[in-house]
């Protein structure tokens, strides 16, 4: 169903404990949009809690933006509202693209064009697909938006916004392949110190390393690493080493330098893990 334009009162006893409302965009900071959409969402609600988790994603990078809301969001308090305001490259296919999930107690909203397929994988959800055309002007979306937001925020229940649906659009993030001596992965994220981001996690390293030594091949053969570091201040300033994150991703750097930039790494660059019994 679509909304009428409500007016919110904000009494102390209405909501005692409002949700926050968290916001993923590629929309930058050097621009006016960000504080734009952010001011008329505390016009509207004065008491309304805005927490930023990044609006520099790359420009329609939905896996970029995927990898930074699937590592983030569940950090939350159960309830909270997450506005993913990112573009697809591609022109959405959907008539109505525009959702509102429910999933592990929390609520994502945005444009369904993958990037919601890519956060929750197969975690249970439930879906509400909004009635706005995706061809509709774009002041008027933008509208209809906030005030979806601030109904989210006021205690609108989640039954009340669009329609049931079932579906997302389908997206995938690069698996690694594993044979018995080798993992094979990619560089999936590359955070703004120049650490690159692997798609090889911890239990699947130790599952198949089994104890065996290892080496760690780049799509430059010039660079290798041969064992696994807890922490950059495990090397030399300057020195490359690899360490699994605080998200359990295998993470290649260089302690206080950048290790895409001096290394020549780039997202889908191949990552090879080798080993050896002997």
């Amino acid at each position: 169903m679509a909304f009428a334009h409500i007016q919110v009162i904000n009494t102390p006893s209405a909501h005692p404990i409002m949700p926050i409302l968290t916001l993923t965009t590629d929309w930058g900071l050097r621009d006016h949009y960000t504080a734009s959409f952010k001011g008329t969402l505390i016009t509207t609600l004065p008491s309304i809690q805005i927490i930023d988790i990044s609006h520099d994603i790359e420009k329609f990078n939905i896996m970029n933006g995927a990898f930074v809301v699937q590592n983030s969001f569940l950090k939350f308090p159960a309830g909270t509202i997450h506005y993913v305001g990112i573009t697809g490259t591609e022109n959405n296919e959907n008539q109505t693209p525009y959702v509102l999930i429910r999933s592990n107690g929390h609520y994502l909203i945005g444009e369904d064009n993958g990037v919601f397929a890519l956060i929750l994988g197969k975690t249970e959800k439930e879906i509400r697909r909004f009635p706005w055309k995706a061809r509709m002007e774009r002041n008027e979306l933008m509208h209809l938006l906030k005030e979806s937001l601030v109904q989210l925020v006021s205690g609108i229940p989640f039954e009340n916004f669009g329609e049931s649906d079932t579906r997302l659009q389908e997206s995938f993030f690069a698996l690694p392949t594993i044979d018995r001596n080798s993992i094979r992965g990619s560089i999936i994220f590359i955070d703004s110190f120049g650490n690159a981001i692997v798609n090889i996690t911890k239990d699947i390293f130790y599952k198949e390393q089994n104890g065996r030594k290892l080496t760690i091949y780049f799509r430059k053969s010039l660079y290798n690493v041969n064992r696994m570091s807890k922490s950059y201040e495990d090397v030399e300033s300057g020195e490359m080493l690899a360490f699994f994150n605080q998200d359990g991703y295998l993470e290649i750097a260089l302690n206080r330098e950048s290790a895409t930039k001096l290394l020549g790494l780039k997202l889908m660059d191949p990552i090879q893990i080798e080993f050896n019994d002997h």
